[in-house]
């Protein structure tokens, strides 16, 4: 069976750390780019 990385908490460590991790979406550097091509979500429940 293959072992999951995340388990490693050398790995988990460093990767919590990242700014995705720390800052949700605004840490996400794409996260600009995927909004411009998403409609107005104000107000809608998706």
């Amino acid at each position: 069976m293959a072992q999951n990385i995340y388990d490693n908490p050398d790995f988990f460590a460093g990767y919590s750390q990242l700014p995705r991790q720390v800052d949700g979406l605004d840490g996400a550097p794409e996260w600009s780019a995927i909004q411009a091509l998403l409609p107005g979500l104000s107000g809608k429940r998706v």
